[in-house]
């Protein structure tokens, strides 16, 4: 009888066990069904981040961020990530410039896996790949002209980053006159000295609130050029890479430069009161009583209103790809 108790306390025993067992598989079973949820979850957000071109916005050698004269050509460099788990990058070096030009481009192909929330393993490259946040940073040796190895640290950032994709004209506080289009065969006949002599002088923008906006003027210099002078209290890495000036990333608090192309001089200074300063010698033409053509830019021109007030207006695509325009009035000082 008491052989039969044991055997029964021990089955019982054995039953309890077996049932704690079972459960701890089923609860180890679930963790990991949902621990590897979670990964392939963290590998499709990761990979739709990646997919795309990515646009080249900062390079430096040792630490030294690159003259903008390089920067010119190698800002059009671009990464790109294909579906099929493959990439490239296609670097743009050399110079451009009204002499001539001489760029060459290198190429690297190769692929990916993705391991976790940006968590990327890059194969068959000669540089070392990181994606960093939303930065992909690529760090490459390289060799100067004397032989010396030099380490090149280039940042690129997705082509929709929100920096890099302010609609043109989205900056109501700035108005694009460089030449766009090829310059028309000069056909206009109009002699427009009467409205010349009233154009002749400076111009200030009326009816601004912002303090910097209000420094804006139109300064007819001569019968066929005017300057123009914008100010805008902050700007953008879209501004900088507009002028071929690459920086670190993120932007440093503290930064200062003067840079001139073609007609156009910018000076950017986070320390002053409007941080963007743009003057632009503008050629223009009469073309009635009351127009001015600018001769190098299709989206500007002016109208004389009056003896005392002119209006520039401005064309630009906005964000849904439709025309839009900005009206400007500036007042004889």
């Amino acid at each position: 009888m008491k052989n039969s108790k044991l055997r029964l306390g021990v089955s019982m025993l054995t039953v309890i066990m077996f049932s704690l067992l079972m459960i701890n598989c089923s609860d180890d079973d679930s963790s990991t069904e949902t621990e590897k949820e979670a990964v392939a979850e963290y590998v499709t957000e990761t990979k739709t981040n990646l997919l795309g071109e990515w646009v080249l916005i900062s390079s430096s050698i040792n630490n030294e961020i690159i003259a903008s004269s390089e920067f010119e050509v190698l800002k059009d460099s671009r990464a790109n990530f294909n579906d099929d788990d493959t990439y490239s990058l296609v670097y743009k070096t050399g110079t451009n410039s009204a002499a001539g030009s001489s760029i060459s481009t290198n190429t690297q192909e190769g692929t990916y896996m993705i391991e976790g929330l940006n968590k990327v393993t890059f194969f068959d490259s000669s540089s070392e790949i990181e994606l960093i946040d939303d930065t992909l940073k690529v760090t490459s040796v390289i060799t100067d002209a004397s032989g010396t190895e030099q380490t090149r640290l280039d940042i690129f950032v997705r082509n929709d980053n929100e920096a890099l994709n302010q609609p043109e004209g989205a900056n109501t506080d700035e108005v694009e006159v460089e030449e766009k289009t090829e310059t028309p065969a000069d056909t206009n006949t109009y002699d427009g000295t009467a409205v010349i002599a009233k154009l002749l002088g400076k111009w200030e923008l009326t009816g601004a609130t912002d303090p910097c906006l209000m420094k804006n003027t139109i300064d007819f210099q001569s019968d066929s050029v005017f300057e123009f002078l914008q100010h805008k209290t902050t700007f953008g890495r879209s501004d900088l890479l507009k002028y071929n000036i690459g920086v670190s990333y993120p932007m440093p608090a503290e930064f200062a430069a003067s840079v001139t192309k073609g007609n156009e001089t910018v000076d950017f200074d986070t320390n002053a009161d409007c941080s963007f300063i743009k003057t632009s010698l503008v050629e223009y033409e009469v073309t009635d009583e009351k127009t001015v053509e600018l001769k190098k830019s299709t989206s500007a021109k002016l109208v004389l209103e009056n003896d005392t007030t002119l209006t520039l207006i401005y064309t630009y695509l906005n964000a849904d790809n439709e025309e839009a325009t900005i009206e400007f009035t500036y007042v004889k000082s």
